[in-house]
């Protein structure tokens, strides 16, 4: 059984100073647990996570059984009221700071919901509970941010697999398929392969974008047609045992004869590259998210194109966007956090044009460490070619 996240909370806990933190949780109301446990909770629950590692569940019948394989809880089933039991443990255990998922910016720390927060007040009092009460979210994104062995190792395997499946795209791509056709050649890839998509269903199409007939965060088009001198776009992201990848790749449909795109083509792209190229040498642990933002953001506008519209990177984890600081202008939320060892990051400074101008998207996922990065996926430094 993988604690690893549990024992990382326990010396988060320790390091904050903080001895308690309390999940109430019911129907899998709470998504910081898929963080620390793989548990489905039906029946009204608390969790208590304490920074010395006795940790205690208050549940009901039928969820009691999924918490001895762990070894590491007291099991206290609900024979009566949740609330009696939930008043004497909390008195029991005293705690000097009791840590709660509320958070005002990050929805991923934000889990405690007002119902649960007013059964709270009625078992503590409200007076006790202001006056030991704190936000989790410090501690919770620093969990969700920083990646154990085990984390690290699942989203490797995502994105080694999604690598090998785009492999696979680009080899049977072919004039006069149409946006869904391509997604078609995606879903067999993640079935070979074992994964599903991050996104919507578990075999939904992926993000694919004729740009000529405009790029958003659509469905694929089946009628929408690759033609000659069309540009693709295709963003896709996959689980594995829970974790993601998130990688785009950018293709140009040549005419027979050519060998390469036009010149203005070649400069967009080219473009996309050297701004992803100059994040990934110059980001640092410790930097500010802003700061690696505009590393990227820079170079796409001493080019002459328009601003990134998006963040240039975000972090990824149990979801493709997974909180934590981004890398974004400092007008975004969250952007002036510290960028940290341990994070996985998406790296995607985009080139995109309206009236179907060359646009761009390339993204590459990456490892910080403590002295730059270690690149996950296989980079796109050249523009992929479809050939009659």
């Amino acid at each position: 059984m993988n604690l690893d996240k549990i024992h990382q909370l326990e010396e988060e806990l320790t390091a904050q100073k903080i001895d308690t933190l309390l999940i109430l949780s019911r129907e899998d109301s709470d998504p910081v647990l898929s963080l620390l446990l793989p548990v489905h909770v039906v029946a009204q629950s608390a969790i208590i996570l304490r920074s010395n590692g006795e940790h205690i569940v208050i549940t009901g019948q039928t969820d009691a059984n999924m918490y001895k394989a762990f070894g590491i809880f007291e099991i206290i089933t609900v024979s009566t009221s949740f609330e009696q039991e939930l008043k004497k443990v909390l008195e029991r255990v005293n705690p000097s700071s009791l840590a709660l998922n509320i958070s005002e910016t990050d929805y991923l720390c934000d889990g405690l919901t007002v119902g649960q927060y007013s059964l709270l007040q009625e078992v503590l009092g409200e007076q006790k509970l202001s006056k030991i009460e704190c936000s989790s979210e410090p501690v919770i994104s620093r969990l969700r941010s920083i990646k154990s062995t085990s984390e690290r190792e699942y989203i490797a395997t995502a994105v080694e697999k999604t690598c090998a499946i785009y492999s696979e795209v680009a080899s049977a791509i072919r004039i006069g398929m149409s946006e869904s056709d391509i997604g078609e050649l995606f879903v067999a890839g993640m079935k070979r392969h074992g994964v599903v998509n991050a996104f919507g269903e578990p075999y939904s199409y992926p993000l694919i974008c004729i740009n000529r007939c405009g790029l958003a965060h659509r469905e694929p088009n089946p009628a929408h047609i690759l033609q000659v001198h069309d540009i693709l776009i295709c963003d896709f992201s996959v689980v594995y045992r829970g974790y993601c990848s998130d990688i785009a790749r950018s293709f140009f449909v040549l005419a027979p004869g050519e060998s390469e795109a036009p010149p203005e083509v070649l400069k967009a792209f080219n473009t996309t590259v050297s701004a992803i190229s100059a994040i990934l040498e110059g980001i640092q642990s410790g930097m500010k998210g802003y700061e690696a933002d505009a590393l990227g953001r820079s170079v796409i506008e001493e080019a002459g194109y328009p601003t990134i519209r998006h963040s240039a990177g975000h972090q990824l984890g149990m979801k493709v966007h997974d909180g934590g600081t981004p890398l974004a202008p400092p007008s975004r939320a969250l952007s002036e956090g510290r960028i940290q060892a341990g994070e996985i990051y998406a790296v995607e400074p985009t080139v995109i044009q309206d009236d179907g101008k060359p646009s761009f998207i390339v993204e590459e996922n990456v490892v910080v460490l403590e002295k730059g990065v270690h690149i996950l996926s296989d980079r796109q430094t050249n523009l992929w070619y479809i050939r009659r």
